[in-house]
């Protein structure tokens, strides 16, 4: 936040004229550094009821998210910043999930319901650190409860259902 395009030209290596070349001003960088943090393809969405559907859309999140590190954490910041700019990194997201919620809301846009959603993904990952693989594959004996990163995602899916009025 406090940071001067000088002392981030250093960090980097580079001369200050260097950055402000290629990125205008510390609001340019910031602009690149958060389309880079959000890049990558989304994968399609199967076909299936709207459970189905939003279930691997929150999952798809998830995976991103577990892709893209800093993202949630970056996007949440922009978000709370307030919309100038230009669009933050989750509206790729958020585009992709309204395509995909749209065949189930009956002809409506989804955006802030998709907007919404990639928001409540980005908190808990965020806030959440991520599952160790011995806590996610291993499961008390006789025990079936799912688990917490598993129940964290169901939850989601449930909060997602009840947001779009799907569930």
């Amino acid at each position: 936040v406090g940071a001067t395009t000088r002392a981030v030209a250093s960090r980097a290596g580079v001369n200050v004229a260097t950055l402000h070349y290629h990125f205008g001003s510390k609001e340019g960088l910031y602009r690149a550094v958060l389309e880079a943090a959000g890049r990558g393809a989304l994968p399609a969405i199967p076909p299936g009821d709207a459970p189905d559907r939003v279930a691997h859309i929150v999952d798809a999140l998830f995976r991103f998210g577990e892709e893209h590190p800093g993202l949630a954490r970056l996007a949440l910041l922009d978000a709370l910043a307030g919309p100038d700019g230009g669009p933050g990194p989750g509206e790729e997201r958020v585009a992709w999930a309204a395509e995909a919620l749209r065949p189930h809301l009956g002809g409506a846009d989804g955006a802030e319901t998709a907007r919404i959603i990639v928001a409540v993904v980005d908190a808990v990952q965020a806030t959440c650190p991520p599952p160790s693989a011995a806590s996610e594959d291993v499961a008390e004996a006789g025990e079936d409860t799912p688990p917490p990163a598993q129940r964290v995602r169901q939850a989601v899916v449930a909060a997602a259902l009840r947001l779009s009025g799907l569930g």
